[in-house]
């Protein structure tokens, strides 16, 4: 696997292939509008052609002189096409580039909250294609790819040069068709492994997992910002509150962001008044938006983020620190705080271009850097783009690595590996020329629990209690969690 030189998190844009900017009910217009995109038709073109004679010249060449005579509209209209994603890409600003008619197409089509995918959200990391997040319950979910997951090849086509929106395109697609991604991620061979989902109806829900947590926490997992977040995330919240909620946690972990009004109605629901983000042009012309009195949240409150949260996420995460109105918990943001404007083509195509950027209610600049918790708890995994605890700088993107140790170091101790995943803390033991599990483990393997009559001596193996089973399916585990126990703890103590 190739290491990559940037460090820093890179993001062409966080584009779900469920399409998470296509949010059911939206017009065109609104779809635009999406957090860090709108959408002008582009003028005047023809004026610029006689600037780029080499460029006309160098394709008057290929059409003359290729060995193929039969370089056709369509082959030169590839050609073209590649041609301004070269000259976007040389502006170094991975925000802005190209999209051809069916990409662009696919930002105009109204899905209704349904559409044919694998239920993932995918971006550029270290300039690799890399899944943000799987949509719980979801083909993805199901099959097992986990956040961090790099995405070698789309149906044996390789990704290293493929563009997000083609990614996107290529794994979208109707319902019961296959799709064939090959992974790689520590623990797996070089080459990397290879899924094969099956995709389905994926519908968008901006609230999967909303529980009221042990001393009244009310707890609500944000995961996209969507036309009806604000909505949803209100209804949860005056049901807390009706329940005698006496703290919340705001989960915006491995939320990428969506819509720009949602994100600002969000925040009101936190913020009674004073401004929730503002927007600077290049000129440096501010839009600002304020909060309108709607709080309705009155409780000590935090706000969960990783290096996930991205954009709308941060808006909400960055002003809701700025008025002190909930402690932030976590890791540091992914740091996207420009604006790209689409610029429709003649024939259909668009380019996408940073023509703004958003600052944080005390106008602090987040790009890139990001927004710094004010509690640091790093979750304790590495992902297939960090590096673990040697230092190698290598490290961060060699093969055979899972969590923070070595397949390598299983060998010769006993280790287990159960369905392909090293287990880190799960070892066999040899009696007599048997091997042996301990039962706890064994139960924990297989979603199960394990306990002994003091009386008789017998060995219960039963399943989960329904809460039990609840807390493994919304992921509530507390042990397991450390972002989230920190979070409890830390309210436990305000309440």
């Amino acid at each position: 696997m190739k290491k990559t030189a940037k460090s820093l998190l890179q993001l062409s844009m966080l584009i779900a292939v469920i399409t998470m900017a296509f949010y059911g009910g939206m017009n065109e217009s609104k779809i635009r509008r999406a957090l860090g995109v709108e959408n002008i038709h582009a003028q005047g073109m023809s004026q610029y052609d006689d600037r780029f004679p080499l460029m006309f010249e160098a394709l008057d060449i290929v059409r003359s002189n290729y060995i193929d005579d039969t370089v056709s509209e369509e082959k030169t209209k590839d050609l073209t096409y590649g041609a301004i994603r070269g000259m976007l890409r040389s502006l170094g600003d991975q925000y802005t580039r190209f999209m051809d008619p069916k990409a662009y197409n696919n930002m105009s089509i109204d899905t209704k909250g349904k559409f044919g995918g694998i239920g993932i959200t995918i971006g550029i990391r270290n300039e690799q294609l890399t899944v943000i997040s799987p949509i719980e319950g979801t083909p993805a979910y199901k099959v097992g790819l986990k956040a961090g997951d790099i995405i070698i090849k789309i149906d044996g086509v390789a990704t290293e040069e493929m563009a997000l929106d083609d990614a996107v395109a290529r794994i979208r697609g109707e319902q019961g068709t296959p799709v064939k991604l090959t992974i790689w991620r520590r623990g797996f061979e070089e080459d990397g492994k290879e899924f094969d989902i099956v995709r389905d109806i994926i519908e968008l829900k901006p609230i999967n997992t909303a529980k009221m947590l042990d001393g009244k926490i009310g707890y609500v997992k944000l995961d996209t910002f969507s036309e009806l977040s604000a909505e949803k995330l209100e209804e949860q919240i005056t049901m807390f509150n009706k329940q005698g909620m006496k703290a919340m946690i705001l989960d915006l972990r491995y939320n990428p962001g969506g819509l720009l009004p949602s994100a600002i109605d969000v925040a009101r629901l936190f913020v009674n008044e004073g401004p929730i983000v503002h927007r600077e042009s290049r000129s440096g012309r501010t839009v600002t938006y304020y909060a309108k009195r709607k709080k309705i949240v009155n409780v000590p409150t935090v706000v969960l983020v990783n290096k996930y949260s991205a954009s709308a996420s941060e808006i909400v995460a960055g002003a809701l620190q700025d008025h002190e109105a909930a402690t932030l918990i976590g890791e540091t943001t992914f740091g996207k705080g420009l604006v790209q404007t689409v610029f429709r083509l003649s024939d259909n195509s668009a380019i996408l271009v940073t023509t703004d950027k958003y600052l944080t209610a005390k106008k602090r600049d987040i790009n890139k850097s990001g927004i710094i918790p004010d509690i640091a708890v790093s979750q304790d995994s590495v992902d297939a783009h960090e590096k673990a605890d040697n230092g190698d700088e290598d490290d961060g993107h060699a093969p055979g690595k899972v969590g923070k140790f070595a397949i390598s170091e299983l060998h010769g101790k006993n280790g287990v590996v159960f369905k392909k995943n090293p287990l880190k803390d799960i070892h066999y033991t040899v009696v007599n020329n048997k091997r042996y599990l301990n039962v706890d483990d064994v139960a924990q393997m297989f979603g199960t629990k394990a306990s002994i009559d003091e009386k008789t001596g017998l060995l219960f193996i039963d399943s989960l209690d329904p809460d039990e089973e609840e807390e493994q399916k919304t992921g509530l585990d507390l042990e397991k969690d450390v972002q989230l126990k920190k979070a409890v703890e830390y309210l436990k103590e305000k309440i």
